[in-house]
C-alpha cells in the first residue's frame, strides 16, 4: 500500500472509531449498553416470481427480499443511535439469477445486476457504517471465489470495513494469493468479532481440477451417493449435512481461529462466533451444519471465551445452549418473510449479555452469558 493509501486506510479509521466511541459513551450511560449492531440474512434477492423452497415447504418472495432489506435500512438509519455496524450472514442473493435467460442477448449480467440492487440498498445507511458480509452457498452459485474476492462483498475491498479489520488479518489478505473469506475485528475492547468461512471447504465455486474441489468432493461422496448431491436422500441423523449446500472449515481456518481465541483470551475478551452455516449439531435442523463441525467447536471450547455464535443458512429460527454455555442462534431468513413483515434484528451487547431486538418475524430474547 502506498503512502497516499495509509494515510486514507487511517482516516477512515479513525472516523469510525470516533463514531463508534461516540455511541459506546451514550449506550453506557443510559442502558449500559456497550455499543450495538445489526443483523439480516438470507435476503437471496432475485428479480423473479415467488416460488417454493427447493423442499416444497415455504414460500420464497424474492423481490419483496429488496423491499424488506429497504426497510431495515430505514430503520437502522432513523434510529435514535445508529448501530455501529451491519453483520450480513450471507446468501444475499439467490442462486436462479445464475440461471435466468437473457433473451435479448445484450450481454446481461443478472447475478451481477442483482448483487448491485442489493448493495444499493446497503449504501443507504448512515455514514460511517460498514456492512460485514459472510459468504453463502447462493453466493457461490452465482459467482466464482475468485470472483468474490474482488467484489464489494470482501471486507478490504470496502473502505469502512477495512477500517475494522484486525491488522494481521489485513496483511494475510494482501500476501495470499487469494483473500481468506475470514476474519476477525475488535468492535469494542472487552469484545472480538470473528467472521468464519464456511464454504473454505466446498464443491461450490471452485474449478473441478483443484485441490479444494477434490477434497470437498471426496469427503462428502463418503456419505453421499446420490446423483443430485444437494440431495439427502438416503442420508440419517447427523449425516444429512453431507449435501452440496453445506461445507467444512479448512485446516489453515482451523488453525487461525484457534490463533485468534487464544489471543483473545489473553487479552480478557469475550468472543462472538459468526458464519452461515450452523455449528452447532443440538440445533433444531441437523442437515445444516457445517461438514466438520466437530472441529470447530473442539477450539470454540478450547480457550473458553467464545460467548455466541450467530448463523444464517437454516432460514427459520433456531437456539440452543452448548455444553460449555456457548449460545447458538439462527436468524429467520429475509427470502421466507410474510409480504406484511420482515426479518432482521439490532443487537446490544452489554458486558454480561447481548439483547436481541428482533423486527417482523424475529423475537425479541436476551442471551445472558455464561462465562
Amino acid at each position: 500500500m502506498d503512502a497516499l493509501g495509509r494515510f486514507a486506510l487511517e482516516k477512515i479509521t479513525v472516523e469510525v472509531e470516533k463514531n463508534l466511541s461516540v455511541m459506546i459513551c451514550e449506550g453506557s450511560s443510559e442502558s449500559n449498553v456497550l455499543f450495538s449492531f445489526g443483523v439480516i440474512t438470507d435476503i437471496q434477492y432475485a428479480d423473479i416470481r415467488d416460488r417454493l423452497n427447493y423442499f416444497k415447504t415455504k414460500w420464497r418472495r424474492y423481490r419483496n427480499a429488496l423491499s424488506c432489506l429497504r426497510g431495515a435500512v430505514a430503520h437502522w438509519k432513523d434510529a435514535k443511535s445508529s448501530p455501529a455496524f451491519i453483520v450480513q450472514l450471507g446468501d444475499i442473493i439467490d442462486g436462479f439469477n445464475a440461471d435466468l435467460i437473457d433473451t435479448n442477448d445484450s450481454g446481461r449480467n443478472f447475478s451481477q445486476e442483482a448483487l448491485e440492487a442489493v448493495m444499493n440498498e446497503f449504501s443507504k445507511l448512515p455514514d460511517g457504517v460498514p456492512v460485514f458480509h459472510n459468504m453463502g452457498n447462493h453466493e457461490l452459485y452465482n459467482f466464482s471465489r475468485q470472483e468474490l474476492e474482488n467484489s464489494s462483498l470482501h471486507p478490504s475491498n470496502n473502505r469502512l470495513s477495512a477500517a475494522f479489520l484486525n491488522s494481521d488479518d489485513r496483511l494475510t489478505s494482501a500476501k495470499k494469493k487469494t483473500k481468506p473469506f475470514y476474519f476477525s475485528f475488535v468492535p469494542h475492547p472487552k469484545f472480538l468479532f470473528v467472521y468464519l468461512d464456511s464454504y473454505d471447504v466446498s464443491i461450490l465455486g471452485v474449478d473441478e481440477s483443484s485441490c479444494q474441489y477434490r477434497e470437498a468432493y471426496e469427503m462428502i461422496r463418503r456419505y453421499n451417493k446420490n446423483d443430485d448431491l444437494h440431495s439427502p436422500v438416503g442420508l440419517n441423523g447427523l449425516d444429512r449435512r453431507f449435501v452440496k449446500f453445506n461445507g467444512a472449515i479448512s485446516l489453515e481456518q482451523l488453525s487461525w481461529l484457534e490463533a485468534t481465541l487464544k489471543t483473545a483470551k489473553e487479552h480478557g475478551q469475550k468472543a462472538v462466533i459468526f458464519s452461515h452455516v450452523p455449528i452447532y449439531p443440538g440445533l433444531p435442523d441437523a442437515m445444516t451444519i457445517l461438514w466438520n463441525y466437530q472441529d470447530v467447536l473442539k477450539v470454540l471450547w478450547q480457550f473458553h471465551c467464545v460467548v455466541a455464535c450467530f448463523h444464517g443458512h437454516t432460514h427459520q429460527y433456531g437456539y440452543a445452549v452448548d455444553e460449555k454455555g456457548i449460545h447458538h442462534y439462527i436468524f429467520d431468513a429475509v427470502v421466507e418473510a410474510p409480504l406484511d413483515s420482515n426479518a432482521f434484528a439490532t443487537l446490544n451487547v452489554k458486558d454480561d449479555s447481548i439483547e436481541i431486538e428482533g423486527f417482523g418475524i424475529i423475537k425479541d430474547q436476551v442471551l445472558k452469558f455464561s462465562h
